[in-house]
């Protein structure tokens, strides 16, 4: 019907949103609530019921919109969660993603399989974020953990249907899982005494994981009977609702800033896909609501910097933003955007007036970014054009910094909620109103092609490798 409207959610870090859409892809509405993460004595979590709390608020927020949608995708953040028993979810804390928790569970790892083992096994990086190093830490210091593993989105979905079930990307940020096989790594759990654990079978997005139960309603106003999905890890379904597709490098500027970049794992001889002298984590995940799948490279975490930055330069972000606009900057080294990732400010950078400082950050960020670009589009083969997405094209100096070193047409989304849209647009596909990957357009907007670089611009060499 006309009225009918879709309702996808994200679990985000910092913030929870409920963004209901129509059959065109556009907003209506969007209930936000702050994400209840608070630091305890050992470390950033949340409980259960905090969550449900924030997440009910959310949707409470969108009024009586929420009894018109007809179908609900929840996309997440990865690697937290928790454990659901025959009784309910367990008291377990749903500890951050970020936390640092963990840590010596992936040293015993590395020490019995080695880096290289791991990258295949589970076609990433062994970090301390994923959800098996947490659980081994819960397993070391006393927590009881029988019963079923699913993350914050597959806790949400249980919430609302009493269904249990975990979606393909967010399975891959496990550490125990093969995004290629689809299947968990048994060696893996049982080394870290996690094979008594059920994991919750890894589904594709945009399948019904379950329907809104009596109680589900009661707790949100969603009617009872709709079709609810997992829609998957927020930046995959970030990628789905900014418009991405697989011809193109897709760049998420925010507080971190992975290149997403569709991926042939047939192509791979069962090999993890890295570059000479890579810098960063390239990691294996699946396109959502396909069995396709893309690479994610990660280490920038440009908001954590730019935070740092203006702290120390002791000025508000709007009048060193607007000050920056065309400031010609040399782009500030990989060594010093680490630095202030980490929250220490390089003494040279410091030296320099605030808007030469905060453009060369800038700058920096945007020589690294398009530096890793043509490896990984060596590595896939992609070669349309590069699509920016997410909060930091707020920032006028950086889109523009990112202009000066476009090798291929540049395109900017104009969708400032991309993860709650396409966990919307995915709650389409569950409820029968289009199929993966034909959903709705997205408005893009042309930037420049590579003929529009103004001279003397800065062009990314092929020597200009991260190391």
């Amino acid at each position: 019907m006309r009225d009918d409207l879709l309702l996808g959610v994200d679990l985000g870090t910092s913030t929870i949103k409920a963004n209901v859409i129509d059959r065109h892809g556009r907003s209506l509405g969007i209930g936000v609530a702050p994400t209840p993460f608070a630091t305890h004595s050992h470390g950033v979590q949340m409980s259960t019921q905090d969550l449900f709390t924030a997440v009910g608020a959310a949707i409470a927020d969108l009024g009586v919109l929420a009894g018109r949608v007809v179908g609900v995708g929840v996309a997440s953040m990865g690697e937290t969660g928790t454990i659901i028993r025959s009784d309910g979810p367990s008291d377990l804390p749903l500890v951050a993603w970020h936390d640092e928790r963990g840590t010596e569970i992936v040293d015993e790892l590395i020490a019995e399989f080695g880096v290289e083992d791991i990258r295949r096994r589970t076609g990433r990086q062994p970090r301390s974020v994923t959800s098996v190093a947490k659980l081994g830490w819960l397993l070391r210091n006393g927590f009881r953990t029988g019963g079923t593993w699913t993350g914050v989105a597959g806790l949400t979905v249980w919430k609302l249907t009493g269904a249990l079930g975990q979606e393909q990307s967010l399975a891959a940020t496990s550490g125990a899982y093969d995004p290629v096989t689809g299947e968990y790594d048994r060696q893996i759990l049982s080394f870290l005494g996690l094979d008594s654990l059920v994991w919750a079978p890894a589904r594709v997005a945009g399948t019904t994981f379950g329907r809104v139960s009596a109680a589900g309603h009661a707790w949100s106003g969603i009617p009872e009977g709709v079709p609810v999905t997992i829609a998957g890890h927020d930046h995959a379904v970030g990628v789905i609702g900014a418009g991405g597709d697989r011809s193109e490098v897709i760049d998420s500027m925010g507080t971190g800033e992975p290149l997403v970049v569709s991926f042939d794992a047939s192509r791979s001889d069962g090999r993890h896909p890295q570059w000479p002298d890579q810098f960063g984590d390239l990691t294996v995940t699946s396109w959502p609501g396909t069995a396709g799948h893309m690479l994610l490279w990660e280490v920038l975490r440009p908001g954590l910097a730019m935070r740092t930055l203006q702290r120390a330069l002791g000025i508000s972000r709007d009048d060193v933003e607007f000050s920056a606009i065309r400031v010609d900057a040399e782009p500030a080294d990989l060594s010093a955007l680490l630095q202030m990732q980490d929250g220490i400010v390089p003494a040279e950078l410091l030296a320099r007036p605030a808007d030469v400082a905060w453009a060369a950050t800038l700058e920096g960020f945007a020589h690294a970014t398009a530096t890793a670009e043509v490896r990984l589009r060596e590595l896939c083969g992609v070669t349309g054009s590069t699509l920016l997405i997410g909060g930091g094209l707020r920032s006028r100096r950086w889109v523009e910094a990112k202009m000066r070193r476009a090798r291929h047409p540049l395109v900017m989304a104009s969708e400032r909620e991309a993860v709650s849209r396409g966990a919307g647009l995915l709650a389409g596909v569950a409820a029968g109103w289009w199929s993966a990957e034909q959903y709705p357009p997205a408005d893009v907007v042309p930037l420049s092609s590579p003929t529009d670089r103004p001279a003397g611009a800065a062009v990314v060499s092929d020597a200009g490798v991260l190391r």
